[in-house]
């Protein structure tokens, strides 16, 4: 496929020439954007919002409710506090031993660090836990399932390991943690310990804090193991979870039945030190001392003990408005949630303060210049994203149907600077964008983030499940970003460690990395916001949909499935070569038909990635309306691009692929026929543009 980039900088340069001006004031320069940002400021919110745990529900989530509402209230923007009421567990008691041979409590607790007295504080939990666990208290032996993989339990079925009576022993990482639990209870696991591998973050990483910023042996990593067909609360599919929504029964739902709990891996060594059986395979060894095997005998024994309490509970997102001057009703989302599992310094509020400075940015040059944007940009801090990304998916719930007709893009902004090296990840269509924009974002450094004399265009990654963009896109089909920035020598994820002196020791006191996102975001949503031709690029799909073919077909070969493709292929090329002639001509800008306005031509564009939207859903996911892209279903991380089609291919069900391949052949028709409508705009020679 062709390199489309120098179509988009052709547009870009017609959306600058073109930029409304008068009453409103002229769009500001990218310079004037880009010096908004102000490192002191993000210093000085970051540590008012980290200045207390606050877990979805707890009276610090209201406080922290509170001081964002009067942060966006100073910026003058419109203010709304959108309630609901979701089903949230709370930690009552837990404990993990060792029963036979020898008796033995393990520790569940993360000790102060005497350096740091935030990791004191009374209103962090007792006790490290997983959201959503089952109750129940067992004993029985342990198998270790190196990162609780599908892959890594179908290993263990063939290297002769039963995990039916047992309590199953896994690492965290390579998948969600609620997928480990479902894997472990599929398999006839009892109860399932999740542990922090030294290998993964720890001394064998480097200095563990507060020497260095890794993970110590008693720290734990908190989360929710929530791994439903949907994401949003678990009681209310579909609908917002106002306080009289009608409610599913929770134990109807699918939630986890056995007892699980997170621990450091001081919480497993002693185990794994009396285990007797098979050694594990050599790529399932971490860095603990004693060798990995995967069964603890016939002598040894654990206990394991959850206890958790559940109840609807009231918290809520804060949403600020930035009124659009011409088209109020179409709107850019920049959002990131602002719950955590304590202090939450890095994640989220490293991507929460972001969202924060581009507000304060952008109204900051609205009140010195007269510039207001021609579409609304909303500013969002999502509540109960830890429990299964609760209070995004709501939010969206409730305003479908404006989303669809009217949301430009959405941009997340989740623990997004976390070091100093730049990453994305987007939809197709706003992927170019991006690209153009990180040749004059600078990076920490005062360098562009991307060169300009670069051989390879910067990469953009896909996008997958695990944080608010999925009610966005998944559910909606609305083009998503997400932004972030990674490289701090430690990782303090999801404990009682993440404290704004450990952010400040580890990621930096600079707060350059949370500066060069403020800048991108802000200067993404002024191209959003102010383009007269958004800036929404269908040529985008080409490759992206060109290179996911070929990965099916791979996936296709190795499953020994027959499938033919051919149709997809010519119906991707069929909507890219339309796609071309439609971005040079809007580059080129050959003129309108006289009675026709741009905004006839923007609501063509905005409506091109939802036709892939599909009211009834993917195959056993109906929430899930999105054709092109979702979140696999194996992991809950990974991006799954023609999600149907794939679904059916793991399930070497021929008919069911041919079905999807014609679903997805149908809404690359309706994508190729909008270029058309866009086309038959530009038919006779220029006369006029209206707004």
């Amino acid at each position: 496929m062709p390199n489309p980039l120098p179509l988009v900088r052709r547009l870009t340069l017609l959306c600058l020439v073109a930029l409304p001006s008068g009453a409103m004031g002229a769009t500001p320069s990218d310079a004037e954007i880009l010096n908004a940002p102000d490192t002191a400021h993000l210093r000085r919110v970051h540590k008012m919002l980290a200045s207390e745990p606050h877990v979805a529900g707890s009276p610090g989530d209201a406080r922290t409710i509170e001081r964002l509402v009067g942060l966006f209230e100073t910026f003058g923007l419109e203010v709304e506090t959108h309630e609901f009421y979701a089903y949230l567990p709370k930690p009552v008691d837990a404990a993990l031993s060792v029963v036979t041979p020898d008796t033995l409590d393990l520790p569940l607790h993360e000790p102060a660090i005497h350096t740091d007295p935030l990791t004191g504080h009374p209103g962090l939990d007792r006790f490290g836990w997983n959201a959503y666990s089952g109750n129940g208290d067992v004993t029985a032996p342990v198998v270790y399932a190196n990162y609780g993989r599908l892959e890594d339990f179908e290993q263990l079925k063939q290297l002769g390991v039963s995990c039916e009576g047992a309590i199953v022993l896994a690492r965290y990482g390579g998948n969600f943690r609620g997928y480990k639990a479902k894997y472990a209870q599929d398999a006839g696991a009892v109860g399932l310990v999740i542990f922090t591998d030294p290998d993964d973050n720890g001394y064998t990483k480097g200095s563990m804090y507060p020497e260095g910023g890794f993970a110590t042996p008693k720290q734990i990593q908190r989360g929710s193991i929530k791994t439903l067909a949907y994401d949003g609360d678990p009681l209310t599919p579909f609908v917002e979870a106002t306080l009289d929504a009608e409610r599913l029964d929770p134990a109807a739902v699918g939630l986890p039945a056995i007892p699980v709990q997170p621990v450091g891996w001081a919480g497993v060594e002693p185990i794994f030190a009396r285990m007797k059986g098979p050694e594990a395979p050599e790529e399932w060894r971490g860095g603990m001392a004693p060798t990995y095997r995967l069964t603890g005998g016939d002598e040894l024994t654990v206990r394991l003990m959850v206890e958790q309490s559940a109840s609807i509970v009231r918290t809520a997102n804060v949403i600020a408005t930035l009124k659009g001057a011409e088209n109020p009703e179409q709107k850019i989302i920049i959002g990131s949630h602002h719950d955590a599992w304590g202090f939450g310094a890095g994640d989220p509020l490293s991507g929460t303060i972001v969202t924060v400075e581009a507000a304060r940015a952008l109204t900051e040059l609205m009140e010195e210049t007269g510039w207001r944007p021609a579409r609304s940009v909303v500013f969002a801090c999502w509540g109960a994203e830890e429990f299964g990304i609760i209070g995004s998916v709501e939010w969206c719930e409730a305003n479908a149907a404006d989303l669809l007709a009217n949301a430009v893009a959405y941009i997340n902004l989740d623990a997004a600077a976390m070091g100093p090296s730049f990453h994305a990840g987007a939809s197709p269509t706003l992927q170019p964008l991006i690209r153009e924009l990180t040749r004059v974002v600078p990076d920490t450094e005062g360098n562009p983030i991307h060169r300009e004399d670069a051989e390879e265009p910067m990469r953009v990654g896909r996008l997958g499940g695990g944080s608010d963009h999925v009610g966005f896109l998944s559910h909606l089909c609305i083009p998503s970003i997400n932004l972030g920035a990674h490289g701090a020598p430690g990782s303090a994820y999801h404990s009682n460690y993440d404290t704004i002196a450990w952010y400040r020791q580890v990621v930096g006191m600079d707060y350059e990395s949370a500066r060069m996102l403020s800048r991108m975001t802000a200067l993404l949503a002024v191209r959003l916001a102010d383009s007269p031709i958004a800036p929404i690029d269908p040529t985008g799909f080409g490759q992206d949909a060109a290179d996911a073919i070929s990965a099916l077909r791979l996936r296709a070969m190795e499953l020994e499935v027959e499938a033919d493709f051919s149709s997809l292929e010519s119906a991707v090329r069929a909507h890219h070569g339309r796609a071309l002639v439609i971005v040079d001509r809007l580059g080129r800008s050959d003129g309108l038909i006289g009675h026709v306005t741009l905004d006839e031509v923007n609501s063509l564009l905005i409506s091109t990635d939802r036709a892939w939207f599909v009211a009834e859903g993917l195959p056993g996911r109906p929430w899930h309306r999105n054709l092109y892209a979702a979140p696999d279903e194996t992991s809950g991380y990974a991006a799954w691009v023609f999600p149907g089609v794939r679904h059916a291919l793991e399930a070497k069900d021929v008919a069911a692929i041919e079905r999807e391949l014609q679903r997805c052949v149908r809404s690359l028709g309706v994508m190729t026929r909008t270029l058309d409508s866009i086309d038959a705009l530009y038919k006779e020679p220029f006369i006029s543009i209206q707004r």
